[in-house]
């Protein structure tokens, strides 16, 4: 019974993910070009900034939030609710005091913003009032934000993703009165404001109701726990410096060197990449918590397996969907966002090959960092994205927006093929040469199909709208996944895929 609820749990946490993650698409499509087109290119390129500056406050997690769902997963797996609640008790204190931090900083930070920020005198007094909104906001959302980790340690995802959701939705709605009402950048920080917090302090309230265990009482907070919980923090901390190194300074690197309407540019095109990349990663996703497992049981054969097919699997998804984009992207950005954006395209172009790579060795990152390999890894991510930096420093001075592209391509490309992917091999014995070949090698031939026919279809689908290019994508998926049903699987492979869908089905009948 307890395998059959798992298996529930796993089902709708993952099911719940790709919903939350297509009506974030959605919402993103819809209201991007109308924030645009509201408060100007200018405008939202001050938008942008400002939230890439306050995007490196949340280095004030310092690596907590991943600590969250793994020791209360920890504590409830124990059956221990005493210890549950001093960590849940421990961790929302200890987020009140950073979510302090983060509105003092911001305070301090405000007072030479624009100096700091080369923004235009125009937009001087109003950067300064959204600027402390959306710290207030972030600073709020760290107590807040923690029941989430507190509902996924307690395999209840599904209820953060529906909160998350709302979130995004209430967001939507607000942003849309407010730019109708009053086209400004502060209006836009306000029902940003409003619709987090109110979101986040519903299911915190729903938390600490319905979830066993869970209290936030001052003297349920233990001191010793945050020693024990920061050993494991450290790293992810690290991690997580990297990622903010790669997701919020190229935007201040491109309005240093560049403008304010260049910052729009860039932003609209890595957020294309990203969220392409996140519908990819589903799967390596869904296989961390696997290899985890596989390791605590020293089933190292399984965990071999789990990565070659893993990857083969995972680069299958992406295939098609990132270089269907980047074969699109200029038409896209063009429909999508105005004609000023296309600009964009060769960007977006060079990042969604950055995420391909990316993608590929998602599980070759998984496997370092479920076997006991997480110092490495963080060292290897944070010595990445300071070559990221460097790169997009030298190269943007003379290449522009794709400059800072490529220097992501370059960085991404040296960590991953350089040191992760060997560093996994060597752990699972899998060679180099084995591992491309089995995994990647047999998407090519499939791939070159799908651009046969995707370039055939834009004779005959011209892409001048949002429903044609979509259309254009479909058949590009549709085309790639058939033949690499038949060409890119082995037949054990087949047999094995059909095997495990046909068991699924039969268990859900049960």
């Amino acid at each position: 019974m307890a395998g059959k609820n798992r298996s529930v749990f796993i089902l709708k946490n993952t099911l719940s993910n790709y919903v939350r993650q297509g009506v974030q698409i959605a919402v993103f499509l819809v209201l991007t070009p109308f924030i645009a087109s509201r408060l100007g290119t200018e405008g939202f390129g001050l938008w942008a900034l400002l939230q890439a500056v306050i995007g490196l406050f949340g280095l004030f997690d310092l690596g907590f939030g991943t600590s969250v769902v793994k020791y209360v997963a920890d504590a409830r797996g124990k059956q221990d609710d005493r210890r549950l609640a001093n960590l849940v008790s421990t961790f929302f204190w200890v987020y009140m005091v950073l979510g302090a931090a983060v509105m003092g900083a911001a305070a301090l930070f405000s007072l030479f913003l624009p100096e700091l920020l080369n923004i235009p005198e125009a937009y001087e007094d109003a950067s300064r009032m959204v600027f402390l909104l959306v710290a207030f906001r972030t600073a709020v959302g760290m107590p807040l934000g923690m029941f989430a980790g507190v509902m996924t340690g307690f395999q209840r995802q599904w209820w953060a993703n529906m909160f998350k959701t709302a979130s995004t939705l209430l967001y939507a709605a607000g942003a849309f009165w407010a730019l109708t009402v009053q086209p400004s950048v502060e209006f836009l920080a306000l029902a940003n404001l409003i619709s987090h917090t109110a979101a986040m302090g519903a299911g915190a309230l729903v938390c600490i109701r319905v979830l066993p265990g869970v209290s936030i009482r001052l003297r349920e907070a233990r001191l010793s726990m945050v020693r024990e919980v920061s050993s494991f923090s450290m790293y992810i901390f690290i991690i997580q410096v990297s990622t903010l190194i790669y997701t919020r300074v190229d935007s201040l690197i491109v309005q240093s060197f560049l403008s304010l309407s260049a910052v729009a540019l860039y932003s609209v095109a890595a957020r294309v990449a990203e969220e392409a990349s996140g519908l990819c990663r589903q799967l390596t996703n869904a296989l961390t918590p696997v290899i985890a497992e596989l390791h605590g049981s020293g089933e190292n054969q399984n965990i071999r397996e789990v990565f070659r097919l893993g990857t083969k699997l995972s680069t299958a998804l992406a295939v098609p969907l990132l270089t269907g984009l980047a074969f699109l992207a200029e038409p896209l950005l063009s429909v999508w966002m105005g004609e000023s954006f296309r600009e964009a395209a060769p960007a977006a172009q060079i990042l969604l090959a950055a995420m391909m790579v990316s993608v590929i060795h998602g599980n070759a990152a998984n496997v370092l960092s479920m076997t006991g390999h997480q110092r490495y890894l963080s060292r290897v991510f944070f010595g990445g994205q300071l070559l990221n930096l460097g790169l997009t420093l030298l190269l943007i001075r003379s290449l522009g927006l794709p400059g800072a592209a490529l220097a992501t391509l370059i960085s991404t490309s040296c960590t991953d093929i350089i040191l992760v992917q060997p560093k996994a091999g060597k752990t699972t014995g899998i060679r180099n040469g084995y591992f491309y070949g089995s995994a990647v090698l047999p998407s090519l031939l499939p791939l070159g199909i799908m651009a046969a026919a995707l370039a055939g279809a834009v004779r005959i689908i011209p892409p001048d709208s949002l429903a044609a290019i979509a259309l254009l994508e479909f058949i590009a998926c549709l085309v790639f996944f058939t033949a690499f049903f038949f060409i890119g699987l082995t037949g054990r492979e087949r047999s094995y895929l059909l095997s495990r869908l046909k068991r699924n089905r039969v268990s859900e009948d049960d």
